[in-house]
């Protein structure tokens, strides 16, 4: 857990999907007040239920606003969470305060990996004062844990889980991606910009095309070797579950205690009812 003043507030900044809310209610569970910066128009829809805490939507490019806004409500700490994709130059509305940091927002814009533009992001918060930490820290509890989690249909195959990791932490250490698909005994897919989704939908259509065989086979994520863990953590949810069901996958595998679990009895159910399997990768330190 994170150790901070009872009552202190948590600032959390919101891309898209449930985990900001899971975050903002287990910080609570935790003694944490927690104050949400839903990104508008990704991030709102996933935090509807979030009544019980402070919301402030805000928009790409008012850095200005948000920096008074985190000073008003207190925070000093907070963490990244959720969906986010890289908005295109045209989306942003600077306000007077970003305008001073516009060679920084270029910087991000422009920088290579999504590992480059979020440590680029980080340090301007950080150098207004405000400590970015762990999720993990905050709810520990959504970790995924280490072994076999749900069992599946099919049992896991140790070799093509091996072929995977290698491939997702080999991209991981080029900033390129998190994940990678082994299928009929050798890697047939690797992530890129458009992301685990994306990674999935095109498993799916090299079936269709026969160029993999019609089905089994198993996802992996990973963290990034280089990865900073505040930032991007690779995240397995229900919807994961019916991607790779969708697919034609065996099961997914991710690292136990550095992947988070968007719910985690949701998440749980979501593969069981998939008679998919879910394996926490017991990671090397």
């Amino acid at each position: 857990m994170v150790e901070s003043a009872p009552g202190a507030p948590l600032a959390i900044l919101a891309g898209g999907g449930r985990l900001p809310q899971l975050l903002a209610e287990a910080a609570a569970r935790a003694g944490r007040r927690p104050v949400l910066f839903p990104l508008a128009g990704e991030a709102q829809a996933g935090i509807k239920g979030a009544a019980d805490f402070p919301v402030f939507p805000v928009r790409w490019g008012e850095a200005g606003r948000l920096e008074r806004l985190l000073k008003d409500n207190g925070c000093k700490e907070a963490v990244f969470v959720g969906a986010v994709k890289r908005p295109e130059l045209k989306e942003l509305r600077p306000d007077f305060g970003a305008i001073r940091l516009m060679p920084r927002i270029f910087q991000i814009l422009r920088a290579g990996g999504d590992n480059s533009a979020l440590s680029a992001a980080a340090s301007i918060f950080e150098e207004h004062g405000i400590r970015l930490i762990d999720p993990l820290s905050v709810a520990p509890e959504l970790a995924c844990p280490a072994g076999l989690v749900v069992e599946g249909k099919a049992a896991l195959d140790e070799e093509e889980l091996a072929r995977a990791v290698e491939a997702a932490r080999m991209i991981g250490e080029l900033d390129i991606g998190q994940a990678a698909v082994a299928s009929g005994g050798r890697v047939v897919a690797l992530e890129g910009a458009e992301g685990t989704n994306g990674l999935l939908e095109r498993i799916g259509e090299m079936r269709a095309a026969r160029r993999i065989p019609g089905h089994g086979g198993i996802l992996v994520k990973c963290m990034k070797p280089n990865q900073d863990p505040r930032l991007d953590i690779p995240t397995i949810g229900p919807e994961t579950a019916e991607r790779a069901l969708a697919a034609g996958l065996d099961g997914v595998a991710c690292e136990a205690g550095r992947s988070m679990l968007a719910g985690r009895q949701e998440t749980f159910s979501a593969f069981r009812k998939a008679r998919l399997f879910l394996y926490g990768i017991r990671t090397r330190r």
